[in-house]
This record gives C-alpha cells, structure tokens and sequence, in this order.
C-alpha cells in the first residue's frame, strides 16, 4: 500500500552523524550546586546561595527558583516559605496554585 518508503543504510547514518555532532554541541552546565544535610534539608551554604539569587530577581515564584536551581516545585515551595519567614522575600499575592514574591 502506500505509505512512506524506508530509508537506504547511508540515509541512516547520515542522520545519526547529524544528531551525534547536535548532542555534542549542546552541553549545559549547572551553575548552582544544592548540598543537603542527612535530614534532607538544605545546607546553609546552599541557602545562603538561594538568599543571594532571590535578592537580585524582580518577583519570584516557585517556577522560577525550581528551574534555577534544579529543584521540584514543591522544594521550591517550601523553601520560599521558610525564606518568607525568615524576613528575606515577602508575599505580594499569594493564591491557591502560585505564590509570588518581593524581595523584602
């Protein structure tokens, strides 16, 4: 029947030579490295770290510090909260889906 026809082996190898040279390329590097203590918390240098980032950021929401620093949104939710207690970030609108903050 119809359909597309299969592509001849230097077609294929073709295209695998494309996407190795692309992956090579395309090398990210983490910027911040989060350290956490045997109870699961973050260390104090990592927060310190987080302090320093939030105080340059305009807003900051959940989103934004998980995709920074390589967090799930829930550890970024909760270490939003504890900086909110602490003084450092205060609450501009806070919701039921997404908080978001000032520096203070």
């Amino acid at each position: 029947m119809g359909g597309r026809k299969k592509p001849s082996i230097s077609q294929l190898e073709k295209r695998l030579s494309r996407s190795e040279r692309g992956k090579s390329k395309k090398v990210k590097e983490k910027k911040f490295e989060m350290r956490y203590d045997a109870s699961g918390e973050l260390t104090k240098a990592s927060m310190d770290q987080i302090i320093n980032e939030v105080k340059k950021m305009p807003y900051i929401t959940p989103y934004q510090v998980a995709t920074k620093f390589g967090f799930k949104i829930s550890r970024a939710k909760s270490v939003l909260r504890e900086l909110e207690a602490r003084g450092v970030i205060k609450a501009v609108d806070k919701n039921r889906r997404v908080p978001i903050y000032v520096a203070a």
